[in-house]
């Protein structure tokens, strides 16, 4: 793995967001003038830019500046190397004619925004057709009063490509002749920084050196043969010079090493302030629990916290629940999560008991485990389940916490899986009679399928409904702090330790 590999990385993920937003806020301009669609353009250029200096750490410099005219329209034959040079003709050039394939244009979408930046496109379906839409479109761009950018080799190359390989094309001297337009050379080394199909970018330094007009032969095969001396060997040179501004691999990995050190130190001191937040937050919540008028009397401690560096993990050891009648008894309880937004969490515990003074005995469940997410005012439900033997009773779907809102809203769907021995030790624990019990039975297997009890439970502000039939129309007085039909009389009852 280089040491460039992570921050190429961010650079490459930020690259991509930044040209998909570019290309959807482009579309619109299609309808529009010109102007509004180069804005985008050089929104796109420009964040661009700054991805490249601040994540990469790739700058730029342009020399030879003064052998541009000052005005009026020129021919740029320029080196092409890699992705970035394309990038930069926005910045270094105002509106410039970039020379490209006719193929390029047919691309959908892609095609229309080439189109709309006013570029030449070449015919390449035979050479004479290739050399006049040459013409045609410097002609026609020189009498705008725009430069000209033309890449000689005609493609992109690595730096190591000799001229052998990717030979200079006459194009560009069939411009000039038909324009009487200048040529100023192009030298860069952006191959260097900015490899060809490289997923990898260096930091360091980009040089773009404008070189003097170069001078009409009257053959054009030396005109071509002088151009490209007077770019290849002056790229070399900066390929040379690029080599001293790139950072040693040494110093490269140490700021890795210290960029790495801070990280770790936020994350560790978000991860404790978090925990300790997360804490205070259940402290509080278990001491305005036990002021609930429906409480008698609780045994609730705080949590301890564990986990670092990764998921924060609460433990609670027994609580106990008193109300008026009975009790809750739940011998552990288990929380856990990543402490990010819209992330799970999950509760599981131990055995939870269930007593009331009206029954025989307790009920004893196994366990209850649950894990949601509170997206917003939304607390989505993935499970909530409660087991004892083979009885499962699940949970799942969305509750609506919005404060505001006095008449809960939910939308849950309720599965029961071995209900039937789980009936009948509620009928010998007198938890219920056997009326009630037959009752049940007969509700329960019209609802079941394949063996499983599935049914909706959701409320609306008209009421309450279970699988499509409201059982219960809300009176808003059932959701008072004070509510007239119930007195509630604070006395002490033992728990059991």
């Amino acid at each position: 793995m280089t040491p460039y590999f992570f921050r190429s990385t961010i650079f490459n993920i930020c690259f991509y967001i930044i040209t998909g937003i570019s290309c959807i806020l482009l579309l619109p301009t299609l309808f529009l003038p010109r102007s509004v669609y180069m804005m985008v353009v050089y929104f796109f250029v420009g964040m661009t830019s700054l991805l490249e200096k601040f994540i990469l750490g790739l700058t730029y410099e342009v020399r030879g500046i003064e052998h541009l005219p000052r005005q009026g329209s020129f021919l740029l034959a320029a080196k092409h190397q890699s992705a970035y040079e394309t990038f930069k003709l926005h910045i270094l050039f105002n509106d410039p004619a970039i020379v490209l394939k006719q193929e390029l244009l047919k691309i959908p979408f892609w095609g229309q925004y080439l189109a709309k930046s006013d570029v030449i496109a070449i015919d390449r379906s035979s050479p004479k057709k290739a050399i006049k839409s040459l013409q045609d479109g410097a002609q026609r761009v020189a009498k705008q009063g725009r430069p000209i950018i033309i890449f000689p080799q005609g493609t992109r190359v690595k730096p190591e490509t000799t001229t052998k390989e990717k030979p200079y094309k006459i194009g560009i001297i069939r411009m000039q002749e038909s324009t009487g337009l200048p040529i100023i050379p192009m030298a860069l080394n952006t191959g260097l920084f900015y490899p060809k199909h490289s997923w990898c970018k260096k930091p360091g330094r980009v040089i773009f050196e404008f070189l003097p007009p170069i001078d009409i032969k009257e053959k054009a095969g030396d005109t071509l043969k002088e151009l490209e001396t007077i770019i290849e060997s002056r790229s070399n040179a900066l390929l040379e010079e690029g080599f001293k501004s790139i950072p040693s691999s040494g110093n490269a990995l140490r700021r890795l090493g210290i960029f790495a050190a801070i990280l770790t130190a936020l994350y560790c001191a978000y991860w404790f302030t978090s925990a300790y937040f997360v804490q205070k937050g259940v402290n509080n919540f278990i001491e305005e629990f036990k002021k609930n008028p429906q409480i008698t009397s609780a045994v609730l401690t705080s949590p301890a916290a564990s986990g670092f560096p990764f998921k924060l993990n609460l433990d609670f050891p027994q609580q106990l629940i008193g109300l008026e009648e009975g009790s809750f008894t739940f011998k552990s309880i288990h929380a856990e999560g990543w402490m990010l937004p819209a992330m799970p969490i999950e509760i599981t515990t131990g055995e939870v008991e269930i007593l009331n003074d009206r029954w025989a005995s307790g009920m004893v469940f196994d366990s209850l485990s649950s894990i949601f997410i509170i997206k917003g005012d939304i607390l989505s439900i993935e499970h909530i389940t409660l087991a004892k033997d083979v009885l499962r009773i699940e949970i799942a779907g969305d509750v609506k916490i919005q404060k505001d809102q006095e008449i809960p809203i939910f939308d849950l769907t309720l599965k029961i899986i071995g209900y039937d021995d789980f009936v009948s030790s509620l009928e010998q624990k007198r938890i219920i009679r056997d009326k009630q019990a037959n009752m049940a039975r007969t509700i329960l297997n019209m609802l079941k399928q394949d063996g499983v009890v599935e049914t909706k439970i959701f409320s609306r502000e008209s009421g309450l409904f279970i699988g499509g039939f409201k059982v219960k129309t809300w009176d808003k007085d059932d959701f008072s702090p004070t509510h007239p039909k119930i007195e509630y009389k604070r006395r002490e009852r033992p728990l059991k330790p």
